[in-house]
């Protein structure tokens, strides 16, 4: 099953940098290992798509949406990151964006 998430690039933008902690982090069990594993290739993916964003982005393009395509189980890990990051993110802003894509993905999982 696939996801299907529409943002627009500042948004994308955001998300990757709020994933970053993902590099950070350190799995001992097996469990841990399998859900490192699969945070890392979500990461990997917002990465890209910024990189990208980044490179091509002028004024004109910040208003269009880009559609980040995730598999069910990417789309349930990236939930589960934002919730656990959004306890440490301080602006009101990027918290609101960030709670915006919690939410978007609540309903696309639900």
């Amino acid at each position: 099953m696939k996801v299907e998430l529409k943002m627009s690039p500042e948004n994308a933008i955001i998300i990757a940098a709020t994933l970053q902690a993902v590099y950070n982090s350190k799995a001992v069990t097996r469990r841990d290992k399998s859900t490192l594993s699969i945070a890392l290739d979500v990461a990997a993916k917002f990465d890209a798509k910024a990189v990208n964003l980044k490179a091509k982005m002028n004024l004109f393009d910040s208003k269009n949406k880009i559609t980040v395509s995730l598999k069910f189980h990417e789309a349930d890990m990236l939930e589960l990151i934002l919730v656990q990051q959004l306890k440490c993110i301080e602006p009101p802003y990027i918290r609101l964006e960030i709670q915006k894509t919690i939410n978007h993905l609540n309903q696309k999982l639900a």
